[in-house]
């Protein structure tokens, strides 16, 4: 199930950066071909470009394809060193589940206000913290389970 996840999301992705090329690329024509820029052209790509990091940072969780120093715990025994990468885990988890209630109240809080451009309310662009919160909580749970199984 999980990999149908990660396979959406990878559309999902790929989608908002196609998105933000087209949105880009209108602008360019419009500004320099017709003498006048889209106003949205120049924020709508730059939110799109805070989904596509986050997004990223769950489909980079889920492969392992993050950095990890992890010279020295590789030099410990096997128990230990599941010990600790499953400590570390637990850490990375707590901090997203903090983020992902924090960041609902922020939105609850400022999310009903438009966007300076469009008519789009900007808890349609900050709801990517704790959606991505939540999908980090998965990969890294998935990858607990894992750790857990192995020893």
């Amino acid at each position: 199930m999980l990999r149908y996840l990660d396979r959406l999301i990878e559309y999902v992705v790929g989608a908002l950066v196609a998105l933000t090329t087209i949105a880009i690329c209108l602008n360019v024509f419009y500004r320099y071909v017709l003498g006048s820029g889209l106003v949205w052209a120049d924020e709508v790509p730059g939110f799109l470009l805070v989904w596509i990091a986050f997004l990223g940072a769950y489909i980079a969780a889920r492969d392992e394809g993050h950095i990890a120093f992890d010279m020295l715990i590789e030099a410990f025994p096997p128990f230990l060193k599941r010990s600790v990468q499953v400590i570390g885990d637990m850490a990375v988890i707590g901090f997203f589940v903090l983020l992902g209630v924090m960041s609902w109240q922020m939105i609850d809080r400022v999310g009903g206000r438009s966007i300076e451009t469009l008519p789009i309310s900007q808890g349609v662009f900050m709801s990517v913290l704790p959606i991505a919160s939540a999908l980090m909580v998965v990969a890294l749970g998935s990858r607990l389970i894992q750790r857990w199984r192995k020893v």
